[in-house]
């Protein structure tokens, strides 16, 4: 990958779920990234096809072109790279829906136990990324978006993904009105049509990543009394010493 602008900490990418980080909190993302806490794209995973065929093993890009066009339904976890104002995007979206060789749907999976009827702008802004990547890279035109809380303590076992795949299929093929939200007992299915508007926020985002600004900190007593960074970041909303002076 060859990226063709001054990056910040000379970096050659910027990924998807960091430019969602970015809308939780830029400045814990900052000092995430300073500290080396930051993972890097499993890039290597390759192409993944979900169905009762494939059962979730790799494939080729071959196998993966032959099968978007001889099946009318693939789920397909696999890789996406844009390169977006000199800067490379990379997002792994947990599924992409192809329907008649084309991408229909990206469907994001979240875990939470107490959130499950919220979908906070983090976790839009994520899935419409993929979305727009898709879209960029000439796989799909304006594709759904589905993002899929799940109960954290249930676990996200083959079984359950696989039925959580098959109901977001259904309602991709039936849903009527959009943005609509569908309650299961243990997940909840948020799907939206393809925002365009993304790209505000993904300009937003590059423009720390271009160095056209200093990172944004976004405290707020809940988020800040469960980040790692609480006994040092000068923006904390919340004292983990209270005998201690804020800043």
């Amino acid at each position: 990958m060859v990226s063709n602008s001054m990056v910040r900490f000379g970096r050659s990418y910027v990924t998807v779920s960091e430019i969602a980080q970015q809308l939780f909190c830029e400045y814990k993302l900052h000092l995430s990234v300073i500290e080396g806490r930051i993972q890097t794209p499993a890039m290597e995973m390759g192409i993944i096809i979900h169905d009762e065929v494939f059962r979730g093993r790799r494939v080729n890009e071959e196998e993966f072109i032959n099968a978007i066009r001889s099946n009318e339904v693939v789920i397909a976890t696999l890789p996406l790279v844009a390169s977006i104002g000199g800067v490379n995007i990379i997002g792994i979206p947990d599924a992409v829906v192809f329907m008649g060789g084309v991408a229909r749907a990206v469907i994001e999976l979240k875990t939470s136990n107490k959130w499950l009827d919220r979908l906070f702008d983090s976790e839009h802004v994520q899935a419409q990324l993929y979305a727009y990547l898709i879209s960029r890279l000439g796989l799909g035109v304006n594709p759904l978006v589905m993002v899929i809380k799940v109960k954290r303590d249930v676990g996200i076992t083959d079984k359950l993904r696989r039925n959580m795949f098959s109901t977001a299929i259904k309602y991709l093929t039936s849903i009527a009105e959009l943005p609509a939200r569908v309650r299961f007992r243990d997940f909840v299915i948020y799907i939206s049509e393809f925002d365009k508007s993304i790209e505000v926020h993904l300009k937003w985002a590059l423009d720390y990543w271009l160095m056209h600004r200093e990172p944004k900190a976004m405290p707020s007593i809940g988020k800040c009394a469960v980040c790692e960074f609480n006994d040092r970041c000068p923006f904390r909303a919340y004292n983990p010493n209270p005998n201690a002076i804020n800043p």
